[in-house]
């Protein structure tokens, strides 16, 4: 006899349990109407349950329904054959699959079918025999879960790529969370999920850094630096940010932090800031080397052009000269044949006569006796200007050298010093006493223009620190290694704060237009060429001394 079977198309009883006709009708109202697909299966594997839901949830057609319900063995023939179960024989799979069942043990899983749906299939034995499935499909949960866990595994995946060692602890400063970055907080150890801040860091650290995390947890966002040792074991130095994280009623929950080795930067840094004054300097060097050319260049065109003037004022110079002296003796000539034409007269002429007291009164006209006396200081004051004269075209042309501003050569700065001196203070003679103290110091090997102009420099300057009367002194003295020279004035002085300063290019005290800044500097720069050295000393309202030294024998080059 055929068990009966209840199916939602055909409902059918059994002989020993027949269900009135209306109850049966129910029932297969109520299972077709299930959200889930329910098939209950006897004990000798006849499909005697299954409804609707079950058959669409399963994809099976409606003709495999048609003569009524179809055995276990041939649905799961039908789902063989059309690839459920993935490859191999279906004959062979639908055989192993009823032999499954006639175990009746309890099974539960999911299965992603074909068309991309997930059904939870879950079974269980009946206590007469048989067995009873549900089909649950969980296709929006299943794909709501897989992307949830393809968002957390991008999360990670994000998380763990992030340059630094990210975590986030709880108002216990327990951590909750951290990447995969070994790197936490000034430890070397890797942290791991649970352990508190202090085990993870451990006692020396966590007292450094304890109080940047409570701030954090105080609601204030906080960062640190410091020296820590990387995994590998070198030196490195670590950044530390710490945040408050707020629950939605504004309480801080906990602290994110992100740790990360920023050695590497640090240290590019570094090289470019080390790089950037190597720059400046060699910026500044350049810019000090573009003004002694151009100084340089300036000193060649005046000392040639001192060297011209005086060529030029040489040649008149020279023939006034012959004239004064040549004048000199006509004026003698002429006064003693006068004296000797007066004696004449007196001697042969009564005083009362007509021819004496004509000579008498035109002696008196000419005012003979002023004259002779005038005549000859009027040579002498001629003399002297015509020598002054020729100092001055002297100065120049020892101030200039020109010629030999790039070649080394003996020569005494006390010669240079002078020229200088009475080439720079011409137009301070009415307000300056210049006083003279020299040793008598011996030649050195130098550039001697050069060290000129840095006298130039340092007797301009002295002469413009005195406001009003006042004295420069100039000194010379010598060593066992070389000569010095001395410039001191009675000026205003110079304060403490700008004596370090004084022979840094473009450094000046003097108003804006007054000076560039360049004068002390070239200075220094000449005198270290001879491999000597300029120094300072200065008493504020007292006076300023500026010392050059220069060895009696020029340095090697370098």
């Amino acid at each position: 006899m055929t068990p009966p079977v209840y199916d939602a198309t055909q409902p059918t009883a059994t002989a020993e349990v027949s269900p009135a006709p209306d109850d049966a009708a129910e029932i297969a109202v109520l299972l077709d109407n299930l959200p889930v697909g329910v098939a209950l299966v006897d004990a000798g594997a006849n499909v005697r349950i299954f409804n609707r839901r079950a058959r669409q949830m399963l994809g099976f057609p409606d003709h495999l329904f048609d003569h009524g319900m179809p055995s276990l063995r041939e649905m799961f023939l039908f789902n063989a054959r059309r690839g459920e179960y993935g490859e191999g024989d279906p004959e062979v799979l639908a055989d192993q699959l009823v032999e499954r069942a006639r175990r009746r043990e309890p099974h539960h899983f999911e299965r992603d079918r074909p068309d991309g749906s997930v059904i939870d299939i879950r079974g269980e034995p009946l206590p007469g025999g048989g067995f009873v499935t549900i089909w649950t499909d969980v296709t929006a949960r299943k794909r709501a879960e897989r992307e949830a866990e393809a968002r957390a595994r991008q999360l990670d995946l994000v998380m763990n790529n992030v340059p630094g060692k990210l975590a986030f602890f709880d108002a216990d400063l327990r951590c909750v969370y951290s990447n995969e970055r070994e790197l936490i907080f000034g430890a070397t150890q890797p942290g791991q999920d649970g352990k508190t801040l202090r085990e993870l860091v451990g006692d020396a650290v966590y007292a450094q850094i304890e109080g940047y995390f409570h701030q954090a947890l105080a609601g204030v966002p906080s960062a640190y630096h410091r020296a820590f040792v990387r995994p590998d074991g070198s030196d490195g130095y670590l950044q530390v940010s710490t945040a408050p994280h707020r629950a939605p009623d504004g309480e801080v929950i906990g602290v994110f932090t992100l740790g990360q080795d920023v050695t590497n930067i640090l240290r590019t840094e570094t090289a470019l800031k080390e790089r950037n004054a190597e720059l400046e300097a060699a910026n500044q060097a350049l810019e000090t080397t573009h003004q002694q050319l151009l100084q340089s260049e300036k000193l060649a065109s005046i000392g040639q052009l001192a060297a011209g003037v005086a060529h030029e004022i040489n040649n008149p110079v020279g023939f006034v000269g012959t004239n004064l002296s040549t004048l000199r003796q006509y004026v003698g000539s002429l006064l003693a044949l006068l004296d000797t034409c007066d004696r004449s007269l007196r001697a042969n002429l009564s005083p009362d006569s007509e021819a004496m007291q004509a000579y008498a009164a035109a002696r008196a006209a000419a005012d003979v006796d002023f004259v002779r006396e005038d005549v000859v200081a009027l040579l002498d004051e001629s003399h002297d200007g015509l020598q002054r004269v020729r100092q001055i075209v002297q100065d120049l042309r020892d101030f200039s050298h020109a010629g030999s501003d790039d070649e080394w050569q003996s020569a005494s700065l006390e010669r240079g010093l002078e020229a200088t001196a009475n080439i720079a203070l011409t137009d301070m003679k009415h307000r300056v006493t210049l006083v003279r103290d020299y040793a008598g110091i011996a030649p050195v090997e130098c550039l001697p223009s050069q060290l000129n102009q840095v006298f130039l420099n340092l007797i301009v300057n002295a002469g413009q620190a005195i406001a009003g009367a006042g004295t420069i002194t100039l000194r010379t003295g010598q060593g066992a290694d070389g000569v010095w020279v001395e410039v001191t004035d009675t000026g205003c002085g110079i304060p403490d704060e700008h004596l370090g300063r004084l022979f840094d290019p473009f450094f000046t005290t003097k108003p804006v237009g007054q000076g560039t800044g360049l004068g002390l500097a070239l200075s220094y720069g000449i005198v270290e060429k001879h491999g000597g050295r300029i120094t300072v000393r200065s008493t504020v309202g007292e006076g300023t001394t500026f010392r050059v030294s220069i060895p009696f024998e020029r340095p090697a080059p370098a």
